[in-house]
């Protein structure tokens, strides 16, 4: 099956609190939130899932996170140094809409935009709490929005392609998604912040995973880890480095690009 996934790092969040992803920890321990875009290259279809940010002075600005990126992270250039012309790419699934997940959705200028329905009705109207991780501020735009022509709604579970299929993964926010791809190494999910850090999950319990700390259901995030337990696959988490050891990455990583830094 001729399905490949490759995880481009596109910034990182230095010393968050571990309590900031896994709800309820007591634990004092920092770590690095990395921002990474996947592209999956199937059946002649290229999919980019998630977009990253804008660029750091921008995120320093508008939200509280120190965040950082080597100039061969930039999004535009780490996609060429992978061999990947934005304008070539077909498709663009945003797992949500919060800011780190969809901010360079205009830079893939031919692509269609796959967004969950309930995704987009709420980041419109978010809940005041929710507000800045969708960028719904005075004066500010969210950038997601400068493609909105191409933006599309998502209501169910939808395939791309052959061995790429769209599945919902609601809890994080109402319109929560995910990426199911099938290729020769295996079944895995790019789970979006569903599953953000392997704290997160439990791949023998799912009654014993923990949810992500920012979310707007806690009984969606459950009903989410007892699904994803039932599609018999590897997780992705969207924002830990140690995906990279994954069978799902070995040989399509750069290392210049995508390893620590």
């Amino acid at each position: 099956m001729s399905v490949t996934v490759n995880a481009i790092r596109v910034g990182r969040s230095e010393n968050v609190p571990l309590a900031a992803a896994v709800y309820g920890s007591a634990s004092d321990e920092t770590i690095d939130i990395h921002m990474f875009m996947f592209v999956i290259e199937a059946a002649g279809t290229r999919v980019v899932v998630d977009t990253g940010t804008l660029a750091p002075e921008y995120v320093r600005e508008h939200h509280p996170y120190a965040f950082v990126r080597a100039p061969e992270e930039l999004p535009e250039t780490a996609l060429r140094e992978c061999g990947v012309d934005p304008d070539d790419v077909d498709y663009v699934v945003n797992t949500h809409l919060h800011w780190d997940h969809c901010s360079n959705n205009a830079l893939f200028r031919n692509a269609r935009i796959l967004v969950g329905r309930r995704e987009l009705e709420y980041a419109i109207h978010p809940l005041p709490l929710h507000e800045r991780a969708y960028e719904k501020l005075p004066g500010l735009q969210a950038p997601w929005m400068s493609a909105w022509d191409r933006t599309e709604a998502v209501s169910h579970e939808q395939e791309i392609c052959p061995g790429v299929t769209v599945v919902p993964l609601p809890g994080h926010t109402p319109g929560s998604q995910g990426v199911l791809v099938e290729t020769d190494a295996g079944r895995f999910l790019l789970a979006g912040d569903a599953i953000g850090v392997y704290e997160n999950w439990d791949p023998h319990d799912w009654r014993k995973c923990v949810a992500p700390t920012i979310h707007t259901n806690l009984f969606e995030c459950y009903d989410t880890f007892q699904f994803v337990a039932d599609l018999d696959c590897e997780v992705i988490p969207s924002h830990d480095h140690r995906i990279l050891d994954s069978p799902l990455f070995q040989g399509r990583r750069r290392d210049d690009v995508v390893a620590a830094g």
